[in-house]
């Protein structure tokens, strides 16, 4: 059905990024997809923010992430390429997605804090702007 899977993860939150991986495993096993996860980084912003940040700290948090997105995609028995990227996540995401061509982004939600219903989550942001079909994944959703 989708040839092409983009899967967005936050690594801070290891159980939705355990979840989320398996749903990719099991969808990708059964549709013989191609998988893509990635993880944004956000950037500093500002540069007075940068100032207070150890000077290889972007070099390092990449390689960190990086390390640690091999070890959840290797652990979910999961055939894909890791991505690690910095920036706003969901321009990331959604740049990401064209540049490969996916058919779909899977990606996760979680109860929304205040920030959340004011601001919009990045998963929200990927449903409304993105040009690819996205399956949202629910908290409650169970996971073979």
């Amino acid at each position: 059905m989708f040839s092409k899977i983009l899967v967005p993860v936050d690594l801070s939150i290891a159980e939705e990024t355990r979840k989320l991986l398996s749903r990719a495993k099991t969808l990708s096993d059964q549709w013989q997809s191609e998988v893509h996860v990635v993880s944004v980084i956000p950037n500093v912003g500002m540069p007075i923010v940068g100032s207070y940040m150890d000077e290889g700290f972007e070099k390092t948090a990449r390689s960190e992430t990086e390390a640690e997105l091999a070890r959840q995609i290797d652990a979910a028995g999961l055939t894909a390429t890791g991505h690690v990227l910095i920036g706003t996540v969901y321009d990331k995401v959604i740049a990401l997605a064209k540049v490969l061509d996916v058919d779909l982004i899977l990606i996760a939600a979680h109860q929304p804090d205040l920030k959340d219903y004011l601001l919009g989550s990045n998963a929200a942001r990927l449903v409304r702007h993105s040009e690819r079909s996205v399956l949202v994944l629910r908290d409650k959703a169970r996971v073979e």
